[in-house]
């Protein structure tokens, strides 16, 4: 495209199955595309279940060339825009959920990780015995679904991004 206008499109999530094709092309031609998909639930929302998205993310993530961005709060969603209006490279998804999100509290080089696609928001003291990786409307569920476990032995990761370009940066393969 010449530059001056990025197209977008936005729709109920569980309506991407429609515009598949469209998504697909504009990844496999990295078109700088931004779609915007609504209504992620893991929950039964008031439209019923045939606006229930289930595999919908699981198969946006398939497509090659893409980024996605399932964003927990304003902080990731204003990050993921903004990542979205820079990418030159392909399109990019916005996944969000029509549920009020809590904020997450985060140290600043966590919010500066974000754009990397994840980061730890909760560390242990030594090394975990489990991992808890969460995106999204989860993301302020998850933690709770660990309790039993003293903090010192879990460690939470979130990937507001699933990106298609491997990251540079090894910090998150190495801790």
């Amino acid at each position: 495209m010449h530059g001056g206008f990025i197209p977008y499109a936005g729709t109920f999530l569980t309506f991407s199955d429609y515009a598949r094709n469209a998504v697909r092309m504009s990844a496999l031609m990295r078109l700088r595309v931004i779609f915007v998909y609504t209504h992620d639930s893991i929950g039964l929302g008031e439209d019923g279940p045939t606006h229930q998205p289930i595999e919908h993310v699981a198969s946006l993530r398939l497509i090659p060339h893409m980024d996605l961005w399932r964003p927990c709060d304003a902080v990731e969603t204003a990050t993921a825009w903004g990542a979205a209006i820079e990418n030159r490279d392909g399109p990019s998804c916005l996944i969000l959920t029509r549920q009020s999100l809590a904020h997450e509290a985060r140290l600043p080089t966590e919010i500066a990780a974000i754009k990397r696609g994840g980061y730890v928001l909760i560390d242990s003291d030594g090394p975990p015995d489990v991992i808890v990786i969460a995106t999204g409307s989860e993301v302020g569920i998850a933690p709770r679904q660990s309790a039993p476990r003293p903090p010192r032995e879990k460690k939470s990761a979130w990937f507001p991004c699933r990106a298609a370009r491997p990251s540079s940066d090894r910090t998150m393969h190495t801790r």
